[in-house]
């Protein structure tokens, strides 16, 4: 079996998975039909060859199906240097700038740059020591520690809790410190009797975003909902 007919038989298995979803959700018509397309297109931007991968890292490919050429869009948006955003409501997806009711990314779900030894983003839920629970969490970061990031100007604002956690609600806390292209731009401080501090910082044009905790007992400590807006 050539390439050509796995692809083909690949996206007909979806079309008729998408075509049982259709008898559960009301409203969502699908129907399926076998097509025949055409892989192994190359995509260059700016004279570059670029290789696509999906959020996971797999490869993905481009392919040609009845004269028109379809691309993934995360491997676009990656080239181009933009951000990309889904929004499940409206099906709708979005290349760079966008204002939603959420962040284009949590800070937890992206590759780091360089980080030191001791760091650890979770998406267990995690508990102030007031009792609200948080997501998209960074925590477990021993004294100062730290993690980078690549934002390379794609995002304008930063956002987030930092908050000494439930179990160690009566203990000693940390700092922490943000900085933007090596220059510092927040930082707080948290531990027992000391309320979450809400974070907002412009990141407009910057490249290079580092996180770095320290203080007494920084591993104490966490930071949720920490998101990067477009």
């Amino acid at each position: 079996m050539n390439r050509k007919q796995k692809l083909s038989y690949f996206l007909s298995g979806m079309m008729a998975a998408l075509l049982m979803v259709s008898l559960i959700v009301p409203g969502f018509a699908v129907y399926s039909k076998n097509v025949t397309v055409f892989p192994g297109v190359s995509i260059f931007v700016n004279d570059q060859k670029i290789n696509p991968t999906d959020a996971k890292g797999n490869p993905v490919e481009a392919f040609i199906y009845e004269g028109t050429t379809y691309l993934p869009v995360r491997a676009v948006s990656e080239a181009l240097d933009l951000p990309i955003q889904w929004e499940g409501t409206s099906k709708s997806v979005y290349i760079g700038s966008h204002t939603g009711d959420k962040p284009a990314v949590w800070v937890a779900d992206m590759d780091y740059f360089d980080k030191d030894s001791f760091w650890f983003a979770t998406g267990s839920v995690v508990k102030d020591n007031l009792g609200n629970e948080h997501q998209h969490c960074i925590t477990d970061m021993d004294r100062k520690d730290y993690v980078t990031y690549k934002l390379n100007t794609q995002y304008t604002r930063l956002t987030g809790v930092y908050f000494q956690q439930y179990d160690y609600r009566s203990n000693e806390g940390g700092t922490l410190t943000i900085y933007a292209d090596d220059e510092k731009i927040w930082e707080g401080k948290v531990g027992g009797g000391i309320d979450p501090i809400n974070i907002s910082v412009d990141v407009t044009g910057v490249l290079e975003l580092k996180i770095m905790m320290g203080g007494s007992c920084p591993s104490y400590t966490a930071i949720g909902e920490l998101g990067l807006w477009t």
